[in-house]
């Protein structure tokens, strides 16, 4: 179901997700709400996940119950979940369709409600060193694939997992004020465990699928400042000499060893919001008027200056170790109201809120 959220003659399709988590009780002694200073997340102890009960979300939410387990973290989309209950003290059971998932109350840290639903990273998942091993030599077009399988599998850190939401006031195309709340991945898609992993460059085609699988989209430059904005560590670029090793995977793996130890000398987590550290590949309207190149823009000084104005000079099939994807859930809140990104940035007055360009953005991805 949609309805029309309107202003000013303005009419949007918006998508009415109902707010998922109800807490019934109170939370008894011993079971500890604990509250993310960076995002705002709310996260549950969890024996206190008896206390509530999931309404049906629309069918286009991809918001999942996210399970901090001593193996990971596991997410089960909350339209899936038929019941949730205790076995005694000891196993909690979540009923999904025609089968429960047991966990053993033990192994459990909390839970928290993800705005997207993203597959777990298996046990027998190969670590982020590996993996570079294994496409050190590849050519960009043998390795794309390799890298979207990894990450559509998994295997990526579980501090991706947790996505922050970034609330703003932003003006549309008439100059109404709005209040503009989205979430964002906290760093760049990367490939391996929280322990080993290596942000990984890839082509916008690559970036693209696996945004769309994941129902999120790439920012633009609008957002890509905002999120600089609000990020609570920031880092000074760290800019090589441009060589043809720019574009091998070594100088991706050497872009990422510098980025950790600037990122632990300056004492961020992982986890926390982080710019400075990569050029977004972003979205704009030069990929329908110059198809077959890839946009980028950012790499933003720790003054805000970015390095990188946009550019859309490079083909597609161009790579290079500074270049990042950072997603971004694809509902967007306006004023309250869940709307898609996609038609935000179609709408010629609403636009604005989310881009700075001089027009709508009639294709707000690249081709694949």
């Amino acid at each position: 179901m949609k309805f029309s959220f309107k202003r000013d003659h303005i009419t949007m399709k918006a998508i009415p997700i109902i707010i998922t988590l109800f807490i019934i009780n109170q939370i008894s002694p011993g079971q500890s709400l604990i509250v993310e200073k960076q995002s705002g997340q709310k996260q549950y102890d969890i024996q206190a996940i008896e206390n509530i009960r999931f309404n049906l979300s629309d069918s286009l939410s991809r918001e999942s119950l996210s399970l901090s387990t001593v193996s990971g973290i596991t997410q089960i989309a909350l339209k899936t979940i038929d019941s949730i209950f205790f076995t005694g003290s000891s196993e909690i059971n979540i009923a999904i369709k025609d089968s429960v998932v047991r966990f053993r109350t033990a192994d459990i840290d909390f839970f928290s409600i993800c705005p997207i639903t993203v597959p777990d990273r298996q046990v027998s998942a190969i670590q982020g060193s590996q993996f570079i091993t294994l496409i050190l030599n590849d050519a960009v077009f043998h390795r794309e694939p390799k890298i979207k399988n990894r990450i559509l599998s998994g295997n990526f850190p579980d501090f991706l997992r947790n996505m922050i939401t970034i609330k703003s006031e932003f003006k549309d195309l008439n100059g109404i004020l709005h209040t503009v709340e989205y979430d964002v991945m906290p760093d760049y898609l990367s490939v391996g465990s929280t322990d080993d992993f290596c942000r990984m460059p890839m082509t916008p085609q690559t970036a693209q699928a696996i945004a769309d699988s994941f129902g999120c989209i790439l920012p633009t430059r609008k957002l890509v400042d905002d999120i600089w904005k609000h990020a609570t560590v920031h880092l000074e670029p760290i800019p090589y000499p441009w060589s043809d090793a720019s574009i091998t995977v070594s100088r991706f793996r050497d872009h990422n060893r510098d980025i950790e130890a600037a990122r632990i000398a300056a004492g961020g987590q992982l986890g926390e919001l982080i710019a400075g550290i990569k050029k977004d590949v972003v979205i704009c309207n030069a990929l329908k008027t110059n198809p077959g190149y890839v946009a980028i823009y950012g790499w933003h000084h720790t003054t805000g200056i970015p390095i990188q104005p946009l550019y859309t000079g490079h083909f597609s099939e161009y790579v290079d170790y500074s270049h990042g994807i950072r997603l971004i859930n694809e509902i967007v809140k306006i004023d309250g109201t869940p709307i898609r990104a996609q038609d935000i940035l179609r709408d010629p007055v609403m636009y604005k809120l989310l881009s700075d360009e001089n027009s709508p953005m009639s294709q707000p991805c690249y081709k694949y």
